[in-house]
């Protein structure tokens, strides 16, 4: 394979990947039940900590915009926040790169809490009322428990 046929293919499968778990979300999110699963953001912090990509920043505004049409947001509400969640990963990657699994872990939730409080920030400048809820604090917990199992994913899917 060429270089540029390497790079389109990796681009593919990284484009791929995040629409399923996108994808699923959605499902849930549609299902009534009041979760909101954030595997994409365990994709995002893995993605961009540990193999950062040429063509990543397109697969993030691309879905950005599609998390928009799902939640019937303002068109780049969300891609602005990944936006600024990546570059805010990217610069302080020093910091945040932990060898230690449980460490790795912690410094997730740290990112978790702080994307979450940004968002419903935003919300709240749109005019949305945000309540917290017990289903907000089950779904962060849930994706919480979730990290070990898609970065481990994210690690054999890397190689």
């Amino acid at each position: 394979m060429t270089t540029w046929q390497l790079k389109l293919t990796t681009f593919l499968w990284r484009l791929i990947f995040f629409a399923c778990c996108n994808v699923f979300d959605a499902f849930i999110l549609f299902q009534g039940i009041g979760l909101r699963l954030q595997t994409a953001l365990i994709v995002l912090y893995r993605w961009v900590l540990y193999t950062p990509r040429s063509g990543d920043f397109l697969i993030l505004i691309v879905f950005g915009f599609f998390w928009d049409a799902i939640y019937h947001l303002p068109f780049g509400f969300h891609s602005f926040l990944i936006l600024a969640t990546s570059i805010v990963l990217y610069t302080q990657k020093r910091y945040l790169q932990v060898s230690h699994q449980y460490m790795r872990w912690l410094v997730f939730l740290g990112v978790l809490i702080l994307v979450n409080q940004v968002e419903y920030a935003l919300h709240l400048l749109l005019g949305q009322q945000i309540v917290f809820s017990f289903m907000l604090a089950l779904s962060m917990f849930i994706t919480f428990s979730l990290y070990p199992f898609v970065f481990k994913f994210l690690q054999h899917y890397d190689r």
